[in-house]
């Protein structure tokens, strides 16, 4: 039966097309009727980038995800001790609705170094993980412990990455095809990334 939530974390300083494409394949599963993407103000393991304030990220974020159905934008990082560690928001959002599962959502590669995640055997305890599965790519060397908690999606990745984009902003090349036009909008309304 599908009512999972899926949590889908991260800056996104910001939101491009890669960030869509996975959306879909996690929207796509199954297990959950509805993505939650959470805004992280300041993720612990990214603390000396600069980086677009929270609003502004936020701003792209509803523009990017606007006509997404099943998609809601969380900013409940905004509101918890900082750093975010994914354990505490996870704790956050079960307490407040306790009947509700919740399925992590993560990108292969995050699986991969999931072990170094902080509290990461508390935070299997808490939830399950939904990985996007990049075609050719294994799982093999990851722990049994975080395997037996994963379930997989196909995903077809789309390869672009935000610190790209800023570099590429910054010396002044095209970022069109790599961003929703809106998201580009209001990179260029507040003179983001120059």
């Amino acid at each position: 039966m599908r009512h999972g939530i899926g949590l889908l974390g991260g800056t996104f300083d910001p939101v491009h097309n890669g960030h869509l494409a996975i959306a879909r394949s996690f929207l796509s599963h199954t297990l959950i009727e509805q993505l939650w993407v959470i805004l992280s103000p300041d993720p612990p393991h990214k603390t000396d980038l600069p980086r677009a304030p929270f609003e502004r990220r936020l701003e792209m974020l509803e523009a990017a995800f606007g006509e997404f159905n099943g998609v809601k934008i969380s900013t409940i990082e905004q509101n918890l001790s900082r750093p975010s560690y994914t354990i505490q928001t996870v704790r956050h959002l079960k307490k407040k609705y306790p009947e509700q599962p919740f399925y992590l959502c993560i990108g292969e590669d995050s699986l991969r170094e999931f072990h170094t995640w902080y509290r990461y055997r508390d935070l299997l305890k808490e939830c399950e993980l939904l990985v996007a599965r990049r075609p050719g790519s294994s799982s093999e060397d990851v722990d049994q412990e975080i395997m037996d908690r994963a379930h997989f999606v196909d995903h077809q990745p789309v390869e672009v990455s935000s610190t790209e984009i800023r570099n590429r902003i910054a010396e002044q090349q095209p970022v069109d095809s790599m961003i929703p036009d809106e998201v580009l909008e209001i990179i260029e309304q507040y003179d983001l990334y120059r």
